[in-house]
């Protein structure tokens, strides 16, 4: 009888880790104008900068493998994505906060960059990504100066 309530306990529980369930929550909110933003939102953080004609992208994903992770460019948007897999069968967990979760994390790049010489590196669980600043994309547009007379 107590595994029976066990497993009820934890079906109900896995529903409140699901990044699925608290998006339900956030969007609920969102759409009642509670708030301006998504649980993706939070997750994972990020710095943008730009340093020596190039953008720099660090991500804290701690806890995750390199191949559990994939980046990709498209139209100055740099897209994070992948899964941490925390849940291990055959473990008789007495706390489990961490959650098995996927996460996509987009940011919008203010450059064009030079796809081709992107370099990443992922160190201590800091996904690290330099990306040049494509000048040669960069345009600028002139403003003309037509005053009315006073």
């Amino acid at each position: 009888m107590e595994i029976d309530k066990l497993k009820k306990w934890m079906d109900v529980a896995q529903q409140f880790q699901s990044e699925a369930f608290w998006n339900t929550i956030f969007d609920t909110a969102q759409k009642n104008n509670l708030t301006p933003f998504t649980a993706s939102d939070f997750f994972p953080k990020c710095d943008l900068y730009e340093m020596d004609q190039e953008l720099v992208a660090e991500i804290e994903l701690p806890g995750i493998k390199r191949e559990q992770m994939q980046l990709s460019i498209h139209e100055q948007m740099l897209t994070i994505t992948g899964e941490f897999k925390s849940f291990q069968q055959n473990r008789k967990y007495f706390l489990k906060e961490r959650a098995n979760r996927s996460f996509k994390k987009e940011l919008t790049l203010p450059y064009p960059i030079m796809i081709e010489q992107v370099k990443s590196e992922f160190h201590k669980g800091i996904l690290s990504i330099v990306m040049p600043i494509n000048q040669d994309e960069m345009e600028t547009i002139p403003i003309n100066n037509n005053q009315e007379p006073e």
